[in-house]
């Protein structure tokens, strides 16, 4: 059996793999490291994950870093789970890679610049939060015209949803206004009625207190 070691810290993006790991249902085991006392940073884990960044999955003693990669290889590895749906061709191949990199590439520097500023400048917080409502405004646009449209992004509920869920909701935290996109509210409260989403809430929490 495949033994998988999922790394996270409480809030971070590292809650969409870790709940696409309670949607599969799989054996795993999760370790916290905290990025507010720089354990990322620090020898120990910098030798699981050079990069000094989480998520990281181990898949059997080996590295795999980076959203976009760990949850393609959870969906290939685990096709049944149905975390992203089953592309008919190499072209919807293409574009659920594309989705998944908007997010990790565009939308996630944007949420960061809102939540947390200060990893963008030495200087004035206030004119970076605002570049960062202003450069992410048209991303949660075209995910609320999407959700007029549709229940989920790609109709049928996937593992992006929880990812946009990520997005959005950290932005929030950062004073980005969610209140005129009122598809976005309908799609946050299923998605945090989602039994898979409040176990991965579940074991955050324990990896809090184990830790």
């Amino acid at each position: 059996m495949t033994q998988l070691r999922l790394y996270l810290f409480p809030g971070a993006c590292s809650r969409v793999p870790l709940t696409a790991l309670e949607h599969i249902g799989c054996p795993y085991e999760a370790e916290m490291v905290n990025l507010m006392k720089g354990e990322h940073m620090q020898s120990a884990y910098k030798a699981t994950n050079p990069r000094g960044k989480v998520p990281a999955l181990l898949v059997d003693g080996k590295l795999l870093s980076e959203n976009a990669a760990i949850l393609r290889w959870l969906d290939m590895c685990f096709p049944e789970a149905g975390l992203y749906p089953k592309p008919a061709s190499d072209w919807e191949l293409a574009q659920q890679l594309s989705d998944t990199a908007w997010i990790s590439s565009v939308w996630h520097p944007y949420v960061r610049a809102n939540k947390m500023p200060s990893r963008w400048t030495t200087g004035d917080e206030a004119p970076v939060r605002e570049r960062g409502v202003e450069l992410l405004t048209p991303c949660v646009q075209q995910l609320e015209q999407r959700l007029g449209e549709a229940e989920w992004w790609y109709g049928d509920w996937s593992i992006l949803d929880v990812y946009f869920y990520w997005a959005y909701t950290t932005a929030e935290e950062g004073k980005f206004d969610l209140s005129p996109y009122p598809g976005i509210a309908r799609h946050r409260a299923a998605i945090e009625a989602m039994p898979a989403f409040q176990r991965a809430l579940e074991r955050e929490r324990a990896a809090m207190l184990s830790h």
